[in-house]
């Protein structure tokens, strides 16, 4: 399986990849296998003390795209539609994902595009234990912990840059007395 990241205008993405869903469908006719995912976190947010579960992108202004095919051919195609800036492309001009961003894109992949709450047990002076969900299999470093607003900050590197991300957590079993970052 080959991963591509494209680059489009930030808060455009459902309406970007309904277009490059039809380019797709267009340029390769039946043999069109490819799947373009908004890599999004499913965040439990606080309103007057309920939890309300919402959708966030996890790297706004970029979609994800998988193929078993070489989409190199269609690099031109991609820039042109509407809202789209194009592949991310390494300093040799590829375009498909490898090493790291490769397995990132996997991951995402395989959480079918939405990284849902994960759970976990949180005690205090030892590290976060994650027991089920999709943080099990991440790659990254959990360097931070929100237990009010079940979230973990975490650092993953991503097209050779480390970024930090704030992840769903559900909190199963924790110490009283936990401050908020703890």
């Amino acid at each position: 399986m080959n991963y591509y990241f494209i680059a489009c205008r930030s808060g455009k993405e459902e309406k970007t990849r309904e277009h490059l869903s039809r380019l797709f469908s267009r340029e390769l006719g039946e043999e069109c296998d490819v799947m373009i995912f908004i890599p999004m976190r499913e965040m439990i947010d606080r309103r007057r003390g309920k939890k309300i579960m919402n959708n966030r992108p996890i790297l706004p202004g970029y979609l994800l795209a998988s193929s078993e095919g070489d989409l190199s051919p269609l690099i031109q195609d991609v820039r042109s539609v509407a809202g789209c800036y194009g592949f991310l492309r390494y300093v040799d001009k590829t375009i498909a994902l490898r090493g790291v961003d490769r397995t990132y894109a996997s991951w995402i992949t395989h959480n079918k595009g939405t990284i849902k709450p994960s759970k976990a047990i949180l005690k205090k002076g030892e590290p976060i234990k994650i027991i089920e969900g999709p943080m099990m299999n991440f790659f990254g470093t959990i360097v931070g912990v929100d237990y009010r607003h079940s979230r973990a900050t975490v650092e993953f590197e991503f097209h050779e840059v480390v970024r930090r991300v704030s992840m769903p957590i559900e909190f199963i079993e924790s110490d009283r007395g936990i401050g908020e970052d703890a």
